[in-house]
Formats: C-alpha cells, structure tokens, sequence
C-alpha cells in the first residue's frame, strides 16, 4: 500500500470540521468525494451500500458520527445507528471493494482513572453511551483487514468553529469569564495535525491498526484556556474550577491525555505540542501570539 491508497478516496461526514479539512487537503491531488448526511444517510444500509459500491473508493475515510455526547444518553439507537451499525457497513464495503478503511474514534472509550496519559494498550471502560457506541464502532472497523482507528481527544481547528476552544474564545472576547477545570487532562487533537498524520499513514504504508492521535503533550483545560486568554490579553478572566461530573449530563472521563508515540514512530511529521498547534489555530482566527 502507499500513495495507490488515495487514488479514490470517499470522506463520509464531509461537512464536519474534520470531514472537510479532508477533502479540502486531497482534492488538489487525488480524487475525492465527499458526502454527508444531507446527501446520504448512512444509517440505510441499503443507500449505503449503493453509494460506496458505485464510488469505487480505493480508501474510505469515515468522519461521520452521532457526536452529541449528552443526547446519546437519551437517543442510545439513534448513537449506535451511526457510531455503530454504519462503521460494520463501512467495513464490509472495504472488504469487499479492497479497500483502506480510516476510522476516526475519541479518548472518551477511556475510563479517564489512571494518573498517566492513556495508550492503545490500555483496556477501554467507556463511561457514557457515546463512548460505548464509539467503541463499538472501533471494534466494527477493525473486522476490515485494512484498516486504521485513530483516536482523537477535544478535536478543535475546522471550519464549524463549534468546539470548546472555540467557545473559550468568543467568551474572551465578549468579556465574559471564562470556567475551565484545573485538574481535567487532554491531549487536544488540532485538525490540521490530525490531517496530515492521516494522509501520511495512508500514503506511507504503516502497519493498519489502531493510533492515538492527540499532541504529543497534555495539559488541562486551565492551561488550555489560559493560553487563549493571554493571547486575547484578558488573562483576567480565567477562572481554574475542579472537575466534577455535572448532574444530568452524560460521564466525561477526567484524565483524557494520550500517548501518541505509537504514531510519531510511523509518520514523518507527528502531531505538535498543545502549546504550539493552539497558537497555530490562534494566528489564522487573527490572533498574534508569543
């Protein structure tokens, strides 16, 4: 395998903040199509089928998914439909056509209990229903035999401009305090890095399996926050809490940082320090940062 893997390449979920950075980066070079749930749903295995077989794709890229962390818990079908069912789907098509799957997960399949950051050989314990249909769905990816899994953790850097590094700027510059747990752990997944190290294990021929594909650091939310608001200079508005699980909302696991090492072994550029890729994400939003 290696650049033959993105002669045809099918990015499902292409509207998405991640979907898109997808086709936006192939297109220039290789033939995509893009689809989303407008065009498709993937849910009807029968669309599904009839879609994927008459694309051909030589390498599929799944970046759809039932994301509502909260609403999972009360629409647990609707999140496994998608996070689940669809991914057999998918797998079996790549199966079928010989075909590269590249399926995107979350570190919300970890417990969040240990006092270090997470590796792929840690046993997953999802907390939430979301987690659990992630999990499945990683397992349902794995049936194909060409297959990557790339866990991601706090995904921010597309176009949506929806996520909580994105929230913690409009509050900075509305004025507007910002809370942020000073004992909550990520290893944010910046889009543009996560891109890059996708198309470098397509192209490269790593050995198919699963990735942790977060920065190569970690930090708390208060760092994280902190960082954005000495960039808007309103560090004043940071206010560090600790973490509790908030009532009628859905488990997050506390401790979400991950080794990425297994990857940064298999890429020629791995993913960049949190401080680094924020302040990359800050600088095209039109922020000047140190």
């Amino acid at each position: 395998m290696g650049a033959e893997a993105l002669e045809r390449v099918l990015v499902t979920g292409s509207k998405g903040q991640l979907g898109k950075a997808f086709v936006d980066r192939l297109s220039a070079d290789d033939q995509v199509t893009g689809v989303d749930v407008d065009e498709v749903d993937i849910t009807d295995a029968g669309v599904l089928r009839a879609f994927v077989r008459a694309c051909r794709p030589t390498t599929i890229i799944n970046c759809a998914a039932f994301t509502d962390v909260d609403g999972a818990e009360s629409r647990p079908l609707e999140a496994y439909r998608t996070n689940g069912e669809a991914v057999w789907c998918l797998a079996a098509l790549a199966r079928e056509l010989d075909a590269v799957l590249l399926h995107l997960s979350t570190e919300f399949v970890y417990d969040g209990t240990l006092d270090r950051p997470y590796t792929e050989e840690d046993d997953p314990a999802p907390q939430s229903v979301y987690g659990l249909t992630k999990l499945v769905g990683e397992r349902f990816a794995r049936t194909a035999e060409r297959s990557y899994v790339l866990r991601l953790s706090s995904l921010y850097g597309g176009h949506t401009r929806r996520t909580s590094v994105d929230w913690i700027l409009r509050q900075a510059q509305s004025g507007q305090r910002v809370t942020a747990f000073a004992d909550r752990t990520v290893s944010p997944s910046y889009v543009p890095d996560v891109v890059r190290a996708a198309i470098d294990l397509l192209s490269s021929g790593a050995p198919f399996g699963l990735y942790n594909c977060g920065s190569v650091d970690w930090c708390t939310w208060a760092d994280l926050a902190a960082h954005v608001l000495e960039a808007c200079g309103r560090p004043d508005l940071l206010a560090p809490v600790p973490f509790v699980q908030q009532p009628n909302r859905a488990a997050r696991p506390k401790n979400c940082s991950m080794s990425s090492a297994r990857l940064c072994g298999q890429i020629a550029i791995p993913p960049r320090p949190w401080r680094e890729a924020l302040s990359d994400y800050l600088a095209r939003v039109g922020l000047v940062t140190s």
